[in-house]
C-alpha cells in the first residue's frame, strides 16, 4: 500500500474553523497512526452503482418478457429485502435470498433473469469507487493506519473489490458471508480489527446506516461516523484523519445520527442489489 506523496499534497491539509468544530463535536478525533484502523463500508459507501438499480432491475426484467415501472421496483425492493434477510444464511452466494428479492422486485421469477443479475453486478463496471477513497486509504496508510472493507455482502465481494482494484490499496476486506456474522453484531468489526491488529477503541467505521454502520461499531467498541452526514467526502475524512486537531475524546462517539436504517437498494445503500 505504498502511497507516492504526503497529506500535503494530495490536499489534505490541516483542520481548522468550523471543519475542526465538527470533528471534535462528533467525539473521534482520531489520527491516522500505525495503531490505528479506518473500516469502511462497501455499498453506499466506498461503492455505488453506476446506474440506479431499480433501473437495472427493469433492464434486465425485460429481457426475460417482464413489464415493470422502475418507480415500482424502487418501492418493492426495501420491503423484499427486509422480508427475505433470514434467507442469506442459507448459502454464502446469498442466492436463496436474491431469489426472493428479486422475484418479489420485479415479479419475474426466471432463474435466468436472477443468473443475469448476479453476474453483472459481480462485474466492476457495475460499480464506481467514491471520489477521492483511493487517495484518502493511500494517504493514512502512509502515516500507519490500517484501512479495511466491513460489508454485509455475499461471497461475490470479493471478486468485485478486484476487478475494481480496491483489493491493491486496502489491507483486509471482512465480508459477512465469509465470517458467518453481520452488521451491526459486533463479532464482524471485532473481526476487522483483529486482522490488521488493532483495539477496537483505537478504529473508525464509516458507513451509511445509523443501525448496522453506527450504532454496531459503537457498540463493539469502534468509533463510528454516518455517511454522509458526518463526513460528506473522502477528501474531508482524509483532511480528519491526517489532521492533529485535537484529542479531547478517546471513546467512542456517543451522540446518534438521525438518519433511517431502512435498506435501500436504489441508491445504493445496504447489502449490494443482487
Amino acid at each position: 500500500m505504498g502511497y507516492g506523496g504526503s497529506g500535503a499534497r494530495v490536499g489534505f491539509g490541516g483542520v481548522t474553523g468550523a471543519d475542526a468544530e465538527h470533528w471534535v463535536a462528533w467525539g473521534v478525533p482520531l489520527v491516522a497512526a500505525p495503531d490505528t484502523a479506518l473500516l469502511l463500508d462497501a455499498a453506499g459507501t466506498l461503492l455505488h452503482p453506476v446506474e440506479p438499480i431499480a433501473r437495472t432491475y427493469v433492464r434486465f426484467a425485460a429481457r426475460y418478457g417482464a413489464s415493470v415501472e422502475e418507480g415500482e421496483v424502487a418501492r418493492r425492493l426495501p420491503r423484499e429485502m427486509l422480508r427475505a434477510r433470514t434467507r442469506r444464511a442459507m448459502r454464502p452466494d446469498w442466492r436463496p435470498y436474491w431469489t426472493e428479492v428479486v422475484g418479489g422486485a420485479t415479479g419475474c421469477r426466471s432463474p435466468a433473469l436472477l443468473e443475469a443479475l448476479m453476474q453483472y453486478f459481480e462485474r466492476g463496471d457495475a460499480w464506481r469507487v467514491a471520489d477521492g477513497a483511493r487517495v484518502c486509504a493511500r494517504a493514512v496508510a502512509e502515516r500507519g493506519m490500517k484501512v479495511v472493507v466491513v460489508s454485509n455482502w455475499d461471497v461475490r465481494l470479493r471478486a468485485t473489490l478486484g476487478a475494481l482494484g480496491v483489493l491493491d490499496w486496502i489491507d483486509a476486506a471482512i465480508i459477512s458471508a465469509e465470517v458467518g456474522v453481520e452488521k451491526p453484531h459486533p463479532g464482524i468489526f471485532h473481526r476487522a480489527c483483529e486482522r490488521v491488529g488493532v483495539s477496537p477503541a483505537r478504529a473508525l467505521h464509516v458507513g451509511n446506516d445509523a443501525e448496522s454502520d453506527v450504532r454496531g461499531a459503537r457498540a463493539a467498541g469502534c468509533r463510528a461516523l454516518l455517511w454522509p452526514v458526518d463526513v460528506g467526502s473522502f477528501a474531508a475524512l482524509g483532511r480528519r484523519l491526517l489532521s492533529p486537531v485535537s484529542a479531547r475524546s478517546e471513546s467512542p462517539a456517543s451522540s446518534e445520527s438521525p438518519a433511517s436504517s431502512e435498506p435501500s437498494a436504489v441508491d445504493g445503500t445496504g447489502p449490494e442489489p443482487v
